[in-house]
């Protein structure tokens, strides 16, 4: 028997080539499996999906678009204007007359100028203030201030 020379080459270097005719007869394997889970874009198709299997002709409706209600965009009555003026409080108008009648440093101050005393600015702002408003609180509870009748008395 002869000799086999050792060699490093472990077999041929490609596979063997098949025929072309084999190649076409063979059966394609289906190599990708059917994943789990819904298909794309189901969350959109369910309406069509529902509508074909219904049977009636009712245009899809698109599951993403909300009520067909129409909304009024401006609003047509005119707002209710808010009256300015505060509601009276009679019983209020009326405390805060006796509290003016009752102050005893306007009291004081009148009858120093009755006298002719000279006050001081801050003294006659002080009652200024006070006298206007005691006239328009009177004013608005009905009370005339009729101050002529009582000179007139005190003349004759």
């Amino acid at each position: 028997m002869t000799r086999k020379k050792k060699t490093r080459k472990t077999g041929p270097l490609a596979a063997a080539k098949t025929p072309k005719a084999d190649v076409q007869r063979k059966a394609h394997e289906a190599s990708k499996h059917k994943g789990k889970g819904q298909k794309p874009g189901s969350r959109f198709n369910v309406a069509q999906d529902k509508a074909r299997h219904s049977g009636s002709t009712a245009p899809a409706t698109d599951p993403r678009l909300g009520s067909k209600k129409p909304i009024q965009l401006v609003n047509s009555q005119a707002p209710t204007p808010v009256s300015t003026t505060p509601s009276f409080d009679s019983a209020a108008a009326h405390a805060e007359l006796q509290a003016l009648e009752q102050d005893t440093k306007l009291q004081s101050l009148l009858e120093r100028m009755e006298q002719g005393e000279d006050l001081t600015v801050a003294e006659e702002a002080y009652v200024d203030e006070r006298t206007e408003r005691f006239e328009q609180l009177a004013e608005q509870l009905g009370i005339a201030l009729d101050d002529d009748e009582d000179w007139e008395d005190d003349n004759e």
